[in-house]
């Protein structure tokens, strides 16, 4: 698997850039709350990565964060959730913003994002609410509790 990629930033199209990682051009998939905390064009810039195989396309995903890629790879474990869904769902809101939702059982927050209907909004806050272990790790408890009173 690949598990982070380092390249310059020469290109992007939401919601994909293209890295230049020693003269090859890789496509990465990145969510809005990444793209928002890269460096301009012509920089470096260090991601961490899942790599998706499927029998039609290879896709590389890419985070700034590490508690979004936990997240990430926690969401296409619930049923009915995607890689692509689980892109929009972190173009909407971070991993803190997420843990906020999911302790306020917010369904509202989760059906107002492109693409997730109240059923999936529902099973994705019973399924991750049992797997919040999984990706809650390293989310400090005052940065949840800072996301809450913001709101």
């Amino acid at each position: 698997m690949i598990g982070q990629i380092r390249g310059k930033l020469i290109g992007r199209q939401v919601p994909e850039i293209l890295l230049d990682v020693g003269g090859i051009g890789y496509e990465v998939q990145v969510p809005m709350t990444t793209l928002y905390q890269l460096p301009d064009l012509g920089q470096e810039v260090t991601l961490l990565t899942h790599f998706v195989v499927r029998e039609d396309a290879q896709q590389l995903f890419g985070f700034i964060d590490a508690a979004d890629r936990r997240l990430f790879r926690a969401l296409i474990k619930v049923s009915g959730v995607g890689p692509r869904l689980a892109l929009t769902l972190l173009s909407g809101m971070n991993a803190v913003d997420f843990a906020k939702c999911l302790q306020r059982n917010d369904i509202t927050a989760l059906v107002a994002l492109p693409g997730v209907g109240r059923k999936t909004a529902e099973r994705l806050l019973v399924e991750m609410r049992d797997k919040a272990s999984d990706w809650l790790e390293g989310l400090a408890p005052e940065s949840i509790a800072a996301a809450s009173e913001v709101r």
